[in-house]
């Protein structure tokens, strides 16, 4: 890897492996389609995009019905082409990929995406904000899809965002190396040219309150996310060098925007790190930190196979040099003041693929140990909002209207809600959520005006 110094800033200038295509490119994969009487590639995504009509409009050079399609049901289908684990979803279910290889419907779906808002040919209205006022916390997935759906019905909406830059987990979760955070700058330019107000640094709960929020606007929709770590969870492991993988992704991106200084980061050129966990946030943290010039492997419990991460995710570490080390169940962190390794016990698969201890232990040598198994809600926000939560902080919401809370005209969707999950998953609770906020508000309408 280059010198530290530069390499941050190289991460956007790095060749991405899942490549953009050029239209020729884009027209003959499209063709390859089997425009399928039963697509399974439909039931494969959780959002049942319109797959096989936008890409038969493709091959028919109609880019423009091609976008209305993708629309119809998705909010962010440019970010979502590059990001969403395609290989599980629609993909993973293309009937060409059972003896060869797949339609790859991602890189279709964010080439006309792309072309859609770069192009301006889709019909982006303008709110006429005669409906009512909504506000929104968060501009994460959620937040963003909602914002939309409501703009097009013509509510004035505005969204708080804690942080300086759009996006949520899209943004500070992904390094740029794998999303190019201009393509997130885009979609909050296609918002604001909407009508959408996007007021940034402001916490709510902290610099506004909920209540300041309920009365200024016919409704509240709270799409914060999760922000606070899980500990590791094993002995010793709140000592000096243990560091949470979202807040180490949150902080590269902050150094990327000019607001941290490089040499705050945890991890600096030389450390020795261990990466706790096996997703995709465990392999984005792994990768940056090899890049900002540690050795770095990570330590995983179970098998290769029951990798939560992506396949493709986990090849482009290999590549990159990560190391791996499988069967390995973390115990303790070693060390007084701080992290020197990281100790675990070996773990056997029975007959039956059950894993079991071995009773053998081990050290890794480290200097720097990286938390990367999960999220959860961040307390004393969700304390402060003063809406029903369960016990984890989760919080709660109805069917009808869909996604309000335990406080008549708030609602909530996303990680806060469902735990962390896709950005897709979280942009389709939030056009649903849309649709509860609309519903409910239209309803108070009728029944303010049968009073009146």
């Amino acid at each position: 890897m280059s010198d530290t110094k530069n390499q941050l800033a190289s991460f956007h200038e790095e060749v991405m492996h899942d490549a953009d295509y050029a239209l020729a490119e884009a027209v003959a994969e499209a063709k390859r389609c089997l425009n399928c009487k039963v697509p399974q590639c439909r039931k494969g995504c959780p959002i049942e995009n319109e797959i096989p009509q936008f890409i038969h409009a493709m091959t028919q050079g109609d880019f423009g019905a091609a976008a209305d399609h993708i629309y119809h049901r998705s909010d962010l289908p440019a970010i979502c082409g590059r990001i969403c684990p395609r290989e599980k979803q629609c993909e993973g279910h293309c009937v060409l990929g059972k003896k060869g290889k797949p339609v790859e419907i991602g890189k279709l779906e964010r080439f006309v995406a792309d072309m859609a808002l770069d192009g301006g040919f889709l019909p982006q209205p303008v709110s006429r904000k005669t409906a009512g006022r909504v506000a929104i916390i968060g501009c994460g997935p959620a937040g963003m899809a909602a914002a939309r759906e409501l703009a097009g019905l013509d509510y004035d909406v505005t969204i708080f965002e804690a942080a300086s830059q759009p996006g949520g987990t899209m943004t500070y979760g992904i390094p740029t190396f794998r999303l190019h955070k201009e393509l997130l700058q885009r979609e909050a330019q296609a918002l604001t040219a909407m009508g959408v107000t996007i007021e940034y640094n402001v916490k709510i709960g902290v610099d506004k309150s909920l209540v300041e929020l309920k009365e200024a606007f016919d409704a509240v929709f709270i799409a914060i996310g999760t922000m606070n770590a899980w500990n590791l969870g094993v002995d010793n492991d709140t000592i000096d060098g243990v560091v949470d993988a979202e807040q180490f992704l949150r902080d590269v991106q902050r150094v990327q925007n000019g607001e941290v200084a490089l040499e705050d980061l945890p991890v600096q050129k030389g450390d020795q790190v261990i990466v706790v966990g096996a997703g995709n946030v465990a392999i984005d943290a792994a990768r940056t930190s090899l890049r900002l010039g540690a050795d770095v492997k990570i330590v995983y419990r179970r098998a290769e196979k029951n990798m939560k991460c992506l396949p493709s995710e986990y090849e482009e570490a290999k590549t990159d040099g990560v190391q791996f080390q499988f069967y390995s169940a973390p115990k303790a962190v070693v060390g007084t003041d701080h992290v020197e390794g990281l100790k675990y016990e070996k773990q056997q698969i029975l007959e039956d693929a059950t894993m079991v201890p071995t009773g053998e232990f081990g050290v890794v040598p480290a200097n720097k140990i990286i938390a990367a198994i999960g999220n959860k809600p961040e307390l004393p926000i969700v304390k402060a909002l003063g809406v029903d939560a369960n016990d984890d902080g989760y919080i709660a919401v109805k069917d009808l209207p869909y996604g309000m809370t335990s406080q008549e005209g708030v609602f909530a969707a996303g990680d806060i809600v469902h735990k962390p999950q896709t950005v897709v998953l979280a942009m389709r609770e939030g056009r649903k959520t849309a649709a509860g906020i609309d519903q409910y508000l239209k309803a108070k309408k009728v029944m303010t005006a049968a009073k009146a």
